[in-house]
């Protein structure tokens, strides 16, 4: 370096240190890499002191890029969870549920309960009070058979 500057391995941990801390305060996972990165730059200047900045780079660098890519196959496995069925379907997990007619269901048409709501059914004509089982469901309209 010009002017006798020269980097030491303690620059790289400070730097490390910096992009922990960036990395707490900002949202995403980037800097975790790049501190990874720098800190097996400074571990690497420790046991070869001397060395050039252009390879101190290549090896920030090249460190950086490997965590990002092996830290990226990790936590696909962990974040990444499968899909559970009947979200934002609420009907869909209702089928199979018991439950019992408020409105008698009459030319196919009338209402159940169904926990703390109501819902609109189609099914055999049944008089109140007869508990059904739902069977089918689309949009808010239920479809029950008698039990």
């Amino acid at each position: 370096m010009p002017n006798g500057f020269e980097i030491v391995f303690w620059y790289w941990y400070t730097l490390a240190v910096a992009l922990i801390i960036l990395e707490i305060l900002m949202p995403g996972v980037i800097f975790l890499w790049l501190a990874i990165g720098a800190v097996i730059a400074g571990t690497v200047l420790l046991l070869v002191p001397g060395m050039d900045v252009i390879y101190q780079l290549m090896i920030f660098a090249i460190a950086s890029a490997a965590s990002l890519l092996l830290g990226q196959r990790m936590l696909k496995g962990w974040l990444i969870s499968p899909p559970v069925p009947g979200l934002n379907q609420r009907e869909k997990t209702l089928i199979g549920r018991e439950a019992v007619v408020i409105q008698a269901i009459s030319e196919g048409s009338g209402r159940v309960r169904l926990d703390d709501t109501s819902w609109s059914v189609t099914g055999p004509d049944l008089p109140a009070g007869t508990k059904v089982r739902v069977v089918a469901a689309e949009g808010t309209r239920l479809t029950v058979a008698p039990l």
